[in-house]
């Protein structure tokens, strides 16, 4: 990542100035995770979403063309399995551009395949001594990490579609939990909340490049 009022170079996986004037300096990007969905996945769980307009003056409106159209810049990128330069370390578990979804915990790496993430919605994960539990869209890649101190065990409710992110989960207990992307929160006491862990959908080879002694979901359970 680039940017123009300090001509820095930035590390888009640890926020890091690599190339320019902070190079060596305290200052770090922090984190801020992000989803990758539809707008119908979105608008559905947040209707009053204003959108930034195409008409912004830094890029042409065609510039923005959906990623399944071979008009879009990065149809052929995408589309190709391999990538389009050299990677020094590799790693044979996963074709180069399988989506996964990335997490660091307590200096632990881990990585989790989107495609199993979307069959089965709700995955529960023990990474070190910190229990966790990943809950998953059916339709998209957007997946996110929660914090699970007691260990429930997670569900979801009889009546949740079968399609797009959950809104709504329900622990062993009975008690249903609203989901959003910053956290779960205890439907009938919202005080009790269960932190999102901050990660990040990526390509696997990007992933792994990085995080050379990652687990992988799957490997282990």
């Amino acid at each position: 990542m680039y940017d123009r009022a300090t001509r820095t170079l930035w590390h888009q996986f640890t926020g890091e100035p690599i190339v320019g004037e902070l190079v060596g300096s305290d200052v770090d990007l922090e984190f801020f995770p992000t989803s990758r969905t539809t707008w119908g996945e979105w608008k559905a769980e947040h209707p009053d979403t204003t959108v930034v307009t195409r008409e912004g003056g830094t890029y042409p409106p065609w510039t923005y063309t959906n990623e399944s159209d071979e008009r879009s810049i990065y149809y052929a990128y995408r589309a190709n399995p391999d990538s389009m330069f050299p990677i020094a370390h590799r790693d044979e578990a996963l074709l180069p551009k399988t989506e996964i979804l990335g997490v660091t915990v307590k200096g632990v790496d881990k990585a989790y395949p989107i495609e199993a993430l979307r069959e089965e919605r709700i995955v529960h994960d023990r990474i070190d001594d910190i229990d966790l539990v990943v809950v998953a869209s059916a339709t998209t890649s957007d997946a996110h990490i929660y914090e699970n101190p007691e260990g429930l065990t997670f569900s979801l409710p009889q009546d949740a579609p079968e399609e797009g992110f959950p809104l709504r989960i329900v622990d062993e207990n009975g008690t249903e939990w609203d989901v959003s992307r910053e956290k779960l929160t205890n439907a009938s006491d919202s005080s009790n909340v269960l932190k999102s862990v901050p990660s990040n959908i990526s390509f696997w080879f990007g992933w792994f490049a990085f995080h050379r002694d990652t687990e992988l979901y799957g490997d282990d359970g």
